[in-house]
């Protein structure tokens, strides 16, 4: 009898070798963005590019093999519109990294100013905290749309540091998954 999907996925979830593999790949991803911010901010925007490339693949792909009325269509010009971006992506990778800083700009002072108000309306649970948040991601918002490159390097650096503390937090988490759990007496 073949063994439950859940409980295989279950096990490999708490393989403790899974996850010391997961947290040293972590670690190094995280100290190579500290190591080299501006090289990995070009290497997502050309992954980005890949991916719309591919995706646009798949959708071609879906287009003419799933028998879905009117999905046809909807999967040529969406794969159409990918490949032309992603084109572009791959063509001015800069211009990939500008476009996805003023998009995070304008999503944070969206988020912000919505967060604020909804803090001033005491429509949450915790108003302060809301309009404290509010403030923030505005003015975070405001900083990226200001200084889009510095942010751009700022915040890779700060990525970098956050996966390699989580990396070490990983593989610390594996060696304690590794060691037999003490017997109650």
């Amino acid at each position: 009898m073949a063994a439950d999907p859940g409980e295989i996925l279950g096990d490999l979830a708490r393989s403790w070798t899974l996850i010391l593999v997961v947290g040293i790949v972590t670690l190094v991803a995280g100290i190579c963005t500290v190591a080299w911010p501006g090289r990995t901010v070009v290497v997502v925007a050309v992954l980005i590019g890949i991916q719309l490339v591919v995706s646009w693949i798949l959708r071609l792909v879906a287009a003419f093999t799933v028998e879905e009325e009117g999905s046809r269509i909807w999967d040529v010009l969406v794969g159409l519109a990918s490949v032309v971006v992603g084109i572009l992506c791959l063509k001015d990778v800069f211009q990939t990294i500008e476009a996805l800083t003023l998009i995070v700009g304008i999503v944070w002072v969206v988020q912000g100013i919505a967060e604020f108000f909804a803090g001033v309306a005491g429509a949450t649970r915790h108003r302060a905290l809301t309009i404290l948040m509010g403030i923030m991601g505005t003015v975070a918002g405001v900083v990226v749309l200001t200084y889009p490159i510095d942010s751009v390097l700022a915040l890779a650096w700060i990525l970098g540091v956050w996966l390699a503390v989580r990396g070490v937090m990983l593989v610390a988490a594996a060696f304690a998954l590794r060691r037999p759990a003490a017997v109650a007496v």
